[in-house]
């Protein structure tokens, strides 16, 4: 970070004379006590600062579809798979509300088609990892699963930003003369 505290009516020198005659970029003279009193100073700040983070979440999406005949088939087959999908994952600790599904159902040309989606949000990678093993075993190949998507919660790029302390880090201090 730098801060530089300039007098208003010193604004426009840009190189100052050192000792030999060179020129040293910014170097301020004083003002005597008459013109600091009457000139209007700036502060002027300017820095960066950068922070990274791993993800907090990640989300799957397990796809299952069925094309048959008879809609009572498209949708038994279906069901029947999204019904052992919800089941696996409360059975190692996904909580519902970490848990959405949707169908669609629909006639495609001489049969019926259905589709569901199951959207899991995980917090624990290890454990979304171990259930798409597990899923992509037990079930056939008409179940897709996506590869994880990783995202930050806004409360917890919330907690990075209020985490981050500026006092631990070098600050000037700006006294008035």
């Amino acid at each position: 970070v730098f801060v530089e505290l300039v007098p208003w009516a010193d604004r426009s020198r840009e190189n100052n004379l050192a000792s030999g005659g060179e020129t040293l970029p910014g170097l301020r003279h004083p003002l005597s006590s008459t013109q600091a009193q009457t000139a209007t100073r700036e502060v002027h700040v300017s820095g960066t600062s950068e922070v990274s983070a791993g993800p907090d979440r990640a989300q799957v999406v397990v796809r299952v579809s069925s094309t048959k005949e008879a809609a009572a088939e498209a949708k038994k087959s279906v069901c029947r798979r999204l019904d052992y999908i919800t089941q696996s994952l409360q059975q190692q600790g996904v909580q519902a509300e970490n848990i959405t599904v949707t169908k669609d159902f629909r006639r495609v040309e001489n049969a019926y088609h259905m589709e569901a989606e199951v959207c899991i949000t995980f917090t624990e990678f290890g454990k979304m990892q171990n259930i798409c093993n597990f899923l992509v075993e037990k079930l056939d190949s008409s179940v897709v699963i996506s590869p994880p998507q990783f995202y930050h919660t806004p409360g917890s790029v919330e907690n990075l930003r209020n985490s981050w302390n500026p006092s631990s880090t070098s600050q000037p201090t700006i006294t008035p003369r």
